[in-house]
């Protein structure tokens, strides 16, 4: 486990030969906004970076504090990502203008009220889904899906292409297959549980071909054509004094909670520094190994198929509701 000082010793020497093209899902605040900052002040600069969002202030505000170069480009892209539908839109303009993506972080999430959250009551989107794991799970990951052609393109050009899923890696539990949606299931740490392994999932089809049993499905397709060479990783970053903790929780936390800039640095050490393929890493951005991994095989299937249905229905959905195809 990396000391601070040696985890920024290591970012010091990012240098990438051409100016690095980065995401951030969620930059707006907390563990997103401190990521791209580190990222921002290791290029020197020397970057084009993406907030995608809901909080254009605040994405402007915090772009208002990276280096500027002759070679910066930073702006902000609004999108609510807490719906599904509204991914297509984001992704697909991303598509059509950008030669590539090297860098991908994804940290939005959204906390229901403290008492809500310790009685287990859910919150629900438009789209019927809980807005807990629509934010930091369907949604995340056909943000991903999406935009893989753009990781190939950084591939073929000999770049980077690195994917930082920033969750709770680590922390997974046994799912429930006959209530994958988690409409049944309570309990703080069970669905938090159930949701690392939903993550732990997909981040390994990101890089593993479907069996051939599941190839018939257009999605599954898409990411047989995966991104050779490319990591995708799932994080977990600890304890930190972020906006996203309800106010007790972050109050009774501020003694042992790390600050969003050390754990910026953390998680771009993380993203820098990971292996090829899909991995899972902790709040020092150390390699995790097996710890609390509950994937599999059988469970890598049954959670892709679920939420490419969940995907295809809420698409669908959106579709029907705005008149046009997406």
């Amino acid at each position: 486990m990396p000391s601070l000082a040696v985890v920024r010793e290591s970012n010091a020497k990012f240098s990438p030969p051409t100016p690095p093209v980065a995401i951030f899902l969620g930059g707006t605040s907390g563990i997103g906004q401190g990521t791209a900052q580190a990222f921002a002040r290791h290029t020197k600069g020397n970057a084009h970076i993406i907030i995608v969002g809901r909080n254009r202030a605040a994405a402007e505000a915090i772009i208002a504090t990276f280096p500027k170069a002759p070679n910066s480009k930073y702006e902000f892209v609004y999108c609510d990502a807490s719906l599904i539908r509204n991914i297509p839109e984001v992704t697909s303009a991303l598509l059509a203008r950008l030669p590539k993506v090297n860098y991908m972080v994804l940290s939005s999430n959204v906390l229901p009220p403290l008492w809500d959250l310790v009685r287990g009551v859910q919150h629900l989107t438009e789209e019927g889904l809980d807005r807990s794991l629509a934010t930091m799970f369907y949604c995340r990951t056909k943000f991903v899906l999406d935009l893989l052609p753009l990781l190939q393109k950084a591939r073929d050009a000999g770049e980077d292409a690195r994917v930082l899923n920033i969750a709770s890696a680590g922390y997974g539990g046994p799912i429930d297959f006959s209530d994958m949606g988690m409409r049944k299931t309570s309990g703080v740490l069970k669905r938090r549980g159930i949701s690392t392994t939903y993550i732990d999932s997909t981040m390994e089809v990101s890089v593993r071909a479907p069996s051939s049993a599941s190839r018939s499905n257009t999605t599954m397709q898409i990411f047989a054509s995966r991104v050779p060479g490319a990591m995708f990783s799932h994080n977990w970053p600890g304890l930190v004094d972020t906006p996203v903790l309800p106010w007790l929780l972050r109050t009774l936390a501020k003694p042992v909670a790390i600050s969003i800039a050390d754990s910026g640095e953390y998680m771009l050490y993380a993203l820098l520094n990971g292996r090829a393929g899909a991995q899972r890493s902790g709040e020092r951005g150390d390699d995790l190994g097996p710890a609390g991994y509950y994937g599999g095989d059988e469970v890598r299937e049954r959670v892709w198929a679920h939420t490419t249905e969940v995907f295809e229905k809420a698409l669908a959905a959106g579709s029907a509701q705005s008149g046009v195809n997406v």
